[in-house]
């Protein structure tokens, strides 16, 4: 069976950012500080009125195949996986389609995934690889979630920023590709992390609009994205560690094997916590959040290519991926780079609404 290799990554996030200072004017400097110190984020990138998680991820993409020369026409899988897409219906993956000038032949759809997203976006690929209907496909990992959150919630607001990930998977050789992924959930958390008058459930009227605030000052409505911080916290730092052990066994590798562990960027604590009960050195962890935010699905594969824009991530590198979050789900991925290496794609990491790449 045909197997997919990660052959090139790219990220992009706003160029407006949330500053820290910006944030003590609304909610107060003690608060604000006290976030900041267990969090490790100073800045928040977050999307312009009129842009949209869709044109970050256009960007990302762009950017990335026209700093490889990928023809347009040889791309044959459009994976788009986001929480806020421009419209219910369509999916994302189709205006992006056409705004990328893929061609007709070329499968797009979307995933409704979140923090788990960029293992669970690989794998579907790899398996379309190895049934042979894809051999060149682009994964788009897009959030703004600063769309949906009420500008009056003390902690999300604080913690949040966009950004889109662009990753071209080819045809692997024997030396690299996508080795191994595992995954789970825990249901039970569904609530901890939720949108509740997002859908059909609980249809959007003047009642879902009323502002509420609650016993830690949050105000949020029940049209904006919520979380149950405490129970979030609980459940990363208590069955990450476990999944992520369960996983190594299960591949076959040890932390020794590994050159590089990304862990999905939430707050700086939290993977700091992670990271020491995994008994992970120093020099095989990774942090891109300070100045950014946690950028949700899109925030371990920013992580990622930004680890090889440092110039962190050497040809023929073992990389463990683990991403967890809404569902309450977990995604791990084992990745080996090719002995080529993967260069940085030597584009802007930035958008504006005036960048000609914002829209097409």
């Amino acid at each position: 069976m045909m197997r997919a290799a990660l052959t090139a990554i790219h990220h992009v996030v706003p160029a407006r950012s949330l500053t820290t200072a910006e944030l003590e004017a609304r909610f107060g400097a003690k608060h604000v500080q006290s976030i900041a110190k267990l969090s490790g984020i100073r800045e928040r990138r977050v999307v312009e009125r009129g842009m949209t998680a869709a044109d970050l991820a256009f960007a990302a993409a762009d950017r990335l195949l026209t700093a490889r020369a990928v023809p347009r026409a040889s791309v044959d899988l459009l994976i788009v996986t986001t929480q806020t897409g421009d419209y219910q219906i369509p999916g994302t993956a189709f205006v992006l389609h056409e705004r990328l000038g893929l061609p007709e032949q070329c499968a797009a759809y979307d995933l409704a995934q979140g923090c788990s997203a960029f293992p669970y976006s690989l794998a579907v690929a790899q398996g379309l690889f190895a049934t042979g209907v894809a051999r060149r496909a682009l994964v788009l990992n897009t959030d703004a979630l600063s769309t949906i959150l009420h500008p009056g919630d003390r902690t999300l607001v604080t913690l949040h920023g966009d950004g889109a990930v662009a990753t071209l998977l080819e045809p692997a050789t024997a030396s690299e590709g996508l080795v191994a992924f595992h995954f789970g959930t825990d249901s039970s958390g569904w609530r901890y992390l939720c949108m509740p008058a997002s859908g059909a459930r609980q249809p959007r009227d003047e009642n879902t609009r009323k502002e509420i605030t609650d016993e830690t000052g949050n105000v949020r409505s029940a049209e904006h994205f919520q979380m149950n911080g405490q129970a979030v916290f609980h459940f990363a730092i208590h069955k990450i560690p476990d999944v992520t052990r369960a996983a190594l066994i299960k591949f076959g590798v040890t932390m020794a094997d590994l050159d590089l562990v990304i862990l999905h960027q939430a707050n700086r604590f939290m993977i700091e916590q992670i990271y020491k009960k995994l008994e992970v050195p120093v020099g095989k962890q990774f942090f891109y959040l300070e100045d950014v935010g946690n950028l949700s699905g899109a925030a371990t594969p920013a992580a990622m290519s930004e680890a090889v824009r440092q110039g962190r991530v050497r040809p023929g590198a073992l990389i463990l991926l683990v991403s967890f979050g809404v569902g309450l789900s977990w995604g791990l991925a084992l990745v080996r780079i090719g002995l080529d290496g993967l260069a940085p794609v030597p584009a802007s990491t930035e958008l504006t609404l005036t960048d000609p790449s914002s829209k097409s």
